[in-house]
This record gives structure tokens, sequence and C-alpha cells, in this order.
């Protein structure tokens, strides 16, 4: 679990890094991200309830928390990442996420040079 430092969780956080920010997507994730001038990275997640009710809902954040989590070393500091999950994440493996959340990572040239 991502601990409180790393937490964005305030609205007006959020409707910041979606105006102003850019995004990749991915084909089960779309990832928003701004720089916040701290230094650490703020995480968010977005899962709609269109993708299920609470139970699956909670499945896919928790999923997506811990890639972000074993991850958060080999990020560039100082910007708030969000986390939009698609339809298509319902019922897909840790390890897909995974590797998609690396390759949006990469995407937007967030991950640093000497990890």
């Amino acid at each position: 679990m991502l601990s409180k430092p790393y937490r964005l969780k305030h609205q007006k956080d959020f409707k910041i890094t979606y105006n102003k920010g850019k995004s990749v997507a991915g084909q089960y994730v779309v990832l928003y991200y701004l720089e916040n001038g701290l230094e650490v990275n703020k995480f968010g997640f977005s899962i709609s309830k269109k993708i299920g009710k609470a139970v699956v809902r909670n499945r896919i954040r928790r999923i997506l928390r811990e890639c972000c989590r074993l991850h958060k070393d080999k990020l560039l500091p100082g910007y708030n990442l969000i986390f939009i999950a698609r339809p298509k994440i319902r019922g897909i493996k840790y390890r897909l996420v995974e590797n998609e959340i690396l390759q949006l990572f990469s995407k937007a040239q967030l991950l640093r040079e000497d990890v």
C-alpha cells in the first residue's frame, strides 16, 4: 500500500493534473502526469462504476497501487500521476497490468536513467 505522502487525494489536484497535464494511453490504463514541484511523486487512481461493482473496482485499485509501490523508485521525482482504468482491465492478470504501466512510464519518459 502506498503511504500518505505518495497519495493524491484532493479533487483540485486531480483537476489540475487533468487540465494542465499530459497523458499517455494503453490498452488497459490511461496515465495523466504533471510536474508538482515536490520531491516525491503523488499517485491517484480513478476507476469508473462502468467497470464493475465495488469489489471489482477495489481489486483493480489494489493492483494499480501495488504496481506503483513496487516501481516508484524507478521514476523521476516530482510528478502527479493519475491512473484511469479502462473497461478492458476487468479480469486481467497482474503481470499484464504491470507491464502496461511500465510501458506507459517509458512512453511518458518518466523512468530514471540510472535504474
